[in-house]
């Protein structure tokens, strides 16, 4: 309830960024192979927003719903398991804390996956937890926490893969193999739709390994680009953990260095090697491959959490009954401080960053409406899959892409009187030629520029000129 109540009223009007738009479009039309939604595909998060937008009308706000409704299911969760590991408090003081993390509360904001991340990684370590620490037989609905995970986030097949062969450790050999067919089965389950609505084997796996082996490995990954890599991804990765926690940092960290301090007992190192062991495939991935967006970090962030609470059980459960207040106190001062930051920080990832962004988005669909679609060439970069849902019927659209030197070369369309320039490194471009700056409200711009069928407009070398 507390989730929702702190979501609800401040969630995002329109498509955040060019993945939700992706998402937005797969409501209508399922194709991975058009990046609708980019690969590898998450058919549950498109699958159960398509069904709320039957009832909402509107896939952003049926998406959003979805984001709310898989971090409530991640704050409960990590209740639960902080309540199993350290007790009650332990488990309200760690899921207060996942619910107040800045970025956490942001990507609820969102008709974004990632809250999916902490909602089933937490989901199946908790199943996990039971099985390998406490021996409990609560093999089969881990392997089915992990299959349906994997619908939602595809990259928590891979994350998850070690908790749940941990879970089948010592179990009867029967058990084992079921609980592992459930699991491979419930990956399946969701992985041969997918492969069937976007091209088949051959479509789907050209389009994945395009967008995963090219765009992620040899982009980013420190096999491909050396120790630079390595470094931008240890940077992006201690970033995103400082922008998710930022007041709830010397928690964490100070909760860790009294573990390190005073060594657990016996009986407790269990439960934190199992915390690490939890943590160490995505912490792994982050670093050797590819982080790329700060809501990656939802999936380690829930055990880091456990981390910092578990260091500090230990002193408070022997503190003075003052003791136990003061940490009352600075628990309490944390989750204020962060939704401070939340509801007053100026940084795309907060309220004011939202807001802004829903207020441009308004700006440029409004001024976009007073112009014919056929007179109107569109030329944007990261708001080229958002137009195309919101404006389907300005079909002269094209993306230029900014990031590349390579040629483009974008004809002007019969009836095309005006090409309009959005976005900021697209409009940048337009102040070679000679076109009207508009100032929008919302603070963007748009550049409209006088064209007539016969001319083009080309991109080369980082210019734009308009030929002949």
């Amino acid at each position: 309830m507390l989730v929702v109540a702190t979501r609800w009223p401040f969630r995002s009007q329109y498509l955040f960024n060019w993945d939700a738009a992706n998402f937005a479009l797969a409501t209508r039309h399922f194709d991975v192979t058009l990046h609708q939604p980019h690969p590898p595909g998450y058919p549950y998060f498109v699958g159960l927003g398509t069904l709320v937008s039957l009832v909402v009308g509107d896939a952003n706000a049926a998406l959003v719903a979805v984001s709310v409704l898989l971090e409530t299911l991640a704050v409960a969760s990590l209740y639960l398991l902080g309540a199993r590991l350290f007790g009650h408090r332990a488990g309200l003081a760690v899921g207060l804390l996942l619910g107040a993390s800045v970025t956490f509360w942001s990507y609820g904001e969102l008709a974004l996956a990632y809250p999916a991340l902490a909602a089933f990684s937490t989901l199946v370590a908790y199943f996990a937890y039971r099985c390998v620490v406490q021996g409990d037989d609560l093999l089969l609905p881990c392997a089915v926490a992990y299959g349906v995970g994997s619908g939602f986030r595809p990259d928590l097949a891979l994350f998850l893969l070690p908790l749940l062969l941990a879970s089948c450790y010592r179990r009867p050999a029967g058990k084992a193999v079921l609980a592992l067919a459930v699991g491979v089965g419930g990956v399946l389950l969701w992985l041969l739709p997918v492969i069937a609505l976007s091209g088949g084997p051959s479509g789907y796996g050209e389009v994945s390994w395009a967008y995963i082996g090219t765009d992620v490995v040899e982009r980013y990954a420190p096999a491909a680009q050396g120790l630079a890599g390595l470094a931008v991804n240890l940077r992006d990765t201690g970033q995103y953990l400082l922008h998710a926690l930022y007041a709830e940092a010397p928690v964490v960290a100070g909760g860790i260095l009294l573990l390190l301090r005073r060594r657990p007992h016996r009986d407790e190192w269990a439960t934190y090697l199992f915390l690490l062991g939890w943590m160490a495939p995505m912490a792994a991935f982050y670093v050797f491959v590819h982080i790329g967006d700060p809501g990656y970090i939802f999936s380690m962030l829930p055990a880091l959490l456990l981390l910092g609470i578990g260091g500090w059980r230990r002193v408070i459960s022997a503190a003075s009954e003052q003791g136990r207040t003061l940490a009352a106190c600075g628990l309490a001062l944390a989750l204020l401080a962060n939704t401070l930051v939340f509801l007053l920080h100026q940084r795309p990832l907060t309220l004011p960053g939202l807001l802004a962004s829903d207020a441009g988005a308004a700006a440029r669909l409004s001024y976009l409406r007073g112009h014919r679609p056929q007179e109107v060439l569109l030329v944007s970069y990261d708001s080229y899959k958002s137009l195309r849902y919101y404006l389907p019927q300005y079909t002269n659209s094209v993306w230029l892409d900014t990031a590349t030197p390579r040629r483009q070369v974008f004809p002007i369309p019969a009836e095309a009187r005006w090409a309009i320039l959005l976005d900021p490194s697209v409009f940048a471009l337009a102040q070679r030629l000679p076109a009207e700056a508009e100032s929008l409200p919302g603070g963007v711009w748009a550049a409209r520029l006088p064209v007539r069928a016969g001319q083009a407009l080309v991109y080369e070398g980082g210019r734009l000129t308009l030929e002949p």
